[in-house]
């Protein structure tokens, strides 16, 4: 997202979380409501202490011995983003949060803050994290290297490739 569009996404977030807490006032009654948003945010609380303690278990547990921390620090990301959503007041961002719980949401989250960091970190960075890419390869049809008198004699092929990620 560019950094022009961020404080509007913070002022259409905030509008829809007042909306949304209107709404849910209106059915259930205001004082539940709130009574409702606070449970959410102490449970965050609690749920961010343990997922903090568990990512950093799993990071030291993972780097000691010898494996790339790559999908364990995106999975323990995805996981402190939906504690963080859940501290945060608001029944929208509780929903977010508690829907980056659910494994197979957790799993897509994690795979596209994969390929977030692969669009902004270098491949150096990426290997580190990650490991070695792996990269599908289809072979074309051989064409001469040069137009020079040893074209025929020398041809290459074209290589057309994508990078596949490992998991």
């Amino acid at each position: 997202m560019r950094v022009r569009l961020v404080p509007l996404a913070l002022v259409l977030t905030m509008v829809v979380e007042i909306v949304v807490f209107i709404v849910v006032g209106n059915a259930i009654g205001f004082g539940l409501a709130l009574l409702l948003l606070l449970a959410l945010s102490l449970v965050g609380g609690f749920v961010l202490k343990r997922e903090g303690v568990r990512a950093w278990t799993r990071f030291q547990t993972v780097v000691q011995a010898g494996e790339r921390p790559g999908a364990h620090l995106t999975r323990s990301l995805v996981g402190l983003l939906g504690a963080v959503l859940l501290v945060i007041p608001g029944f929208v961002s509780a929903a977010v949060g508690l829907a980056l719980f659910i494994p197979p949401v957790r799993t897509l989250a994690a795979g596209a803050a994969a390929g977030v960091a692969g669009r902004r970190l270098s491949s150096a960075a990426m290997g580190d994290l990650f490991g070695p890419r792996q990269v599908r390869v289809k072979v074309g049809k051989t064409t001469p290297a040069s137009s020079g008198p040893t074209a025929a004699s020398a041809p290459t092929e074209v290589v057309e490739g994508e990078i596949i990620d490992p998991r």
